[in-house]
């Protein structure tokens, strides 16, 4: 059973709190990428995941946060979910008939390994001297995509 939650940690009542924290959907661009994400289908999902998995070149910090919540969705839509599930992706998953495809899952998880080891938010958390835990909250994604 999908746990839901109505807010994420970085969202307090009416709004946005300063800031990023090092889970998948603790910065802006994943906030506004779930609050969109009702308008998505599937095939949406998989343009934002081909495109980064494809990319030869370093992925944008915006793209990449998008990355990763299309991987959350893959993960929650195939029974892997995170501990806790934005009501977004509960509702979605909840609207969607069947498992993603092996294509799509392994899509997602090219598109991950991609954002932890060439992105700009890779940088960004290097910088911030935080890219250990970053890493760690990725590949813990990357072993739901593989379960």
């Amino acid at each position: 059973m999908i746990q839901r939650c109505t807010a994420h940690s970085i969202i307090q009542a009416g709004g946005f709190v300063a800031g990023w924290g090092t889970g998948s959907f603790e910065n802006e661009d994943a906030q506004n990428f779930l609050a969109a994400l009702h308008l998505k289908t599937p095939d949406d999902l998989k343009q934002i995941l081909a495109r980064a998995a494809d990319e030869s070149d370093y992925l944008e910090a915006s793209q990449s946060g998008v990355v990763i919540v299309a991987a959350e969705v893959v993960a929650t839509a195939k029974g892997a979910p995170p501990p806790t599930v934005p009501r977004q992706i509960a509702e979605w998953v909840s609207k969607i008939e069947g498992a993603p495809s092996a294509e799509m899952n392994e899509l997602a998880q090219r598109a991950v390994n991609k954002v932890r080891t060439n992105s700009e938010l890779k940088d960004l958390w290097l910088e911030a001297e935080g890219l250990n835990e970053w890493s760690a909250a990725l590949r813990e994604l990357e072993g739901r995509l593989s379960e």
